[in-house]
């Protein structure tokens, strides 16, 4: 996968190229969430909200990298010009600077609970939250990998059917963005 980057001078020069878009839909994976020190493995983006397969996908390979992490920080979670859009922001934000540096965060699993509150409760018809189900149940996504999700996120060499989810990941993510961009005008 072109799109998978994992050298130092690769990624810098992409988070250069990605300051200069006015939204990305992101998206992280980590290793060893559930212990004491989890550490990010992957910065997903996603350039164009109309990709079906993720052409448009970058994974970007930041395991036992903070200055990369550090980079990407500062040229995008810090830069008020791009709206980055996440599905479970906070969890995310942990990870790319905290909640003092991050600036223009849009949050579709935000989206989702204002449009389900009992007043406009007929707009979704969904069975959970989650962003697999909005973009099956939503967006009309079929054959929607979970799997992966809890896989070793660690390990390296990656294996295909992991990169292949994180890409899919922030493609989910700009189609069930857009959607509940659409339900909230309407």
């Amino acid at each position: 996968m072109k799109l998978y980057l994992t050298q130092s001078a690769d990624i810098y020069s992409l988070i250069t190229q990605l300051a200069s878009c006015k939204i990305l839909w992101l998206d992280t994976e980590v290793a060893d969430w559930h212990t004491p020190n989890p550490r990010l493995s992957l910065i997903q983006a996603l350039t164009e909200p109309t990709d079906l397969i993720g052409e448009s996908a970058y994974i970007l390979d930041v395991l036992d990298k903070p200055k990369l992490v550090t980079y990407f920080v500062n040229q995008i979670m810090a830069n008020p010009n791009i709206e980055k859009v996440f599905h479970n922001a906070s969890f995310d934000v942990r990870y790319l600077g905290g909640k003092e540096q991050v600036k223009n965060v849009t949050c579709t699993f935000k989206m989702v609970n204002k449009l389900t509150k009992k007043s406009r409760r007929n707009l979704l018809k969904i069975s959970n939250k989650k962003l697999k189900t909005l973009a099956v149940e939503l967006c009309q996504f079929s054959n929607v990998d979970t799997e992966e999700q809890q896989s070793d996120w660690g390990q390296r060499p990656l294996t295909e059917k992991q990169l292949q989810y994180a890409k899919m990941d922030t493609v989910y993510l700009a189609h069930v963005h857009r959607h509940l961009l659409a339900l909230s005008k309407g």
